[in-house]
């Protein structure tokens, strides 16, 4: 690739982005709502035509049930437990609101609508029932209908239990017609023992980028007894990246599904259900139910990631700080992969040695122009030349395709790993999940790279590779000043090791004469 087609490419790269930008804007439409996908048999025939109190929070739940007259729909009960702080829209029973006491997060946007409200039906009442272990916040009317969760002193899980003479369901996650209930929010997904299918809000409520040929939005994942949604709105964040937090359900038989979310049907006028409200964390998410622990997102290379978090931890064990862990977790992968590093720096000094050899075989077909039989007839005799030296083009590739699945895994693990959020390392890092606020090693870490592509080993191009030089660590500078701080530090940890290995294998390495 010389000079002009890297400038075509860094062109041609520009126009493509402003051309789906242009066409995102022109194509997509305004979400309307999906067809009903899969609708679970109601008890009460009144039950399922009535409107959801959940869907439309702003109206009084009294105009769905004839003879109750329900709370304003402004009020709202709030309860403190050791974690978190949850708060009620009293009209509906509907939790609108988590918080999460250890540092204030909220888990939804101010709009949503709330899990867990009773189709159909509104309540005039809420009083709490204390005990030692837990709060029971119950809410009432005077048809019977009754709507209970029990939150824990400490803990994440709430058990919901409702009694309902009408047969009212319970509604699980509602899906709204427009972005403002869900802004903010990750995804929704059902879960089993196999696996996770996940949808994101943004995929279902907008006309994806190829709609103009075809192609449809998606929709609410298949119906499981496991579901749940993304939640975790970080302070002072325009877009929120990574979602640290889940709401949970955990059900005694399949949800319904339709047009409208999810619910659980009641049997005999009963139903129950488990809520798990708090991060997306092994152990608590372990405790829950061991299909759980599949929300969280460890990306492609979910086994490799696993492996790698869990030397992290073992190495945080030993130092208590997560920033010096990854310095030291670093310096172990660098290790792991020293000999693959070595053999990819000793071929590229090798293809340096054999780089005059190949310009006299370039300068021999020269005058054959573009003749690609002779083109051919050249690449053969430049093989048969590496072949008789006993060296492989593709030696110093090979040990960079074979680190890939690390680098993406560590990627995906050092994004969405709850125990790093919040994490403090030192001085003006006081977050490992979030970017350094001054671009400092994001900066370093461009610096680095740029250093470490000078000390390598020439191969190719001149003109290509002074472009190159520059080109690679400004992007990557710019591409890692919105990343983690903790990937960062990763990254330019790994360029300082690996300036380190270059400058002591070219300081050693002895060139080898070349049989012609």
């Amino acid at each position: 690739m010389n000079n002009r087609n890297v400038i075509l490419f860094v062109i041609g790269s520009v126009i493509l982005l402003a051309g789906q930008f242009w066409l995102s804007s022109r194509y997509a439409k305004p979400a309307a709502r999906i067809e009903a996908q899969q609708v679970a048999p109601a008890p009460a025939k009144a039950a399922q035509e009535t409107a959801s109190p959940a869907a439309a929070p702003t109206a009084p739940a009294a105009q769905a049930q004839t003879g109750v007259k329900t709370a304003n729909p402004a009020d709202l009960h709030t309860l403190s437990s050791g974690d978190l702080t949850l708060t009620w829209q009293v009209a509906t029973g509907a939790l609108k609101q988590v918080a999460w006491r250890q540092d204030g997060t909220l888990f939804f946007p101010d709009a949503f609508v709330g899990l867990g409200s009773m189709k159909g039906t509104g309540f005039e009442t809420v009083r709490e029932e204390r005990s030692s272990s837990s709060t029971a916040v119950i809410f009432e009317n005077t048809s019977g209908e009754r709507l209970t969760y029990s939150v824990p002193a400490q803990g994440h899980v709430l058990k919901v239990e409702a009694v309902s003479p009408s047969h009212a369901a319970l509604q699980l996650v509602s899906n709204p017609t427009q972005d403002e209930p869900v802004k903010g929010l990750g995804r929704v997904f059902t879960l089993t023992e196999k696996g996770v299918e996940a949808v994101t809000w943004a995929e279902m409520l907008h006309d994806p980028f190829f709609s103009f040929l075809g192609a449809k939005r998606k929709v609410l994942p298949p119906t499981a007894e496991r579901l749940g949604v993304d939640a975790g709105l970080e302070k002072d964040s325009k877009s929120q990246r990574n979602h640290y937090f889940a709401a949970l359900w955990k059900l005694p038989r399949p949800a319904g599904r339709d047009a409208g979310g999810y619910e659980l049907l009641s049997q005999n006028g009963r139903l129950d259900a488990s809520l798990y409200l708090g991060p997306k964390k092994a152990e608590p998410l372990l405790a829950f139910e061991k299909p759980f622990t599949q929300v969280i997102d460890y990306g492609f290379f979910g086994a490799v990631s696993h492996l790698l978090f869990w030397i992290l931890k073992k190495v945080h064990a030993l130092v208590g700080n997560w920033g010096w862990a990854i310095v030291l977790f670093t310096l172990i992968i660098r290790l792991a992969t020293w000999h693959l590093n070595t053999k990819q720096t000793i071929s590229m000094l090798r293809m340096k040695d054999f780089e005059p050899h190949q310009k006299a075989l370039q300068a021999k077909y020269e005058k054959f122009g573009n003749d690609m039989t002779k083109k051919a007839e050249m690449q053969k005799e430049l093989m048969a030349l590496y072949k008789k030296n006993g060296h492989n083009p593709m030696g110093g590739c090979l040990p960079m395709l074979l680190q890939m699945p690390i680098f993406l895994a560590l990627w995906s693990m050092l994004n969405n790993v709850f125990e790093l959020r919040h994490a403090p390392f030192f001085g003006w890092i006081t977050d490992l999940s979030a970017k350094d606020p001054y671009f400092i090693f994001p900066v370093l870490m461009g610096g680095s790279m740029f250093a470490q592509q000078a000390m390598t080993p020439a191969v190719g191009d001149p003109a290509q590779r002074k472009i190159m030089l520059v080109l690679m660590p400004v992007m990557m500078t710019f591409m890692f000043a919105q990343s983690p701080a903790g990937l960062t530090i990763y990254y330019f940890v790994f360029n300082v090791i690996g300036m380190a290995q270059t400058w002591w294998i070219m300081r050693s390495y002895q060139p080898q004469p070349i049989v012609l």
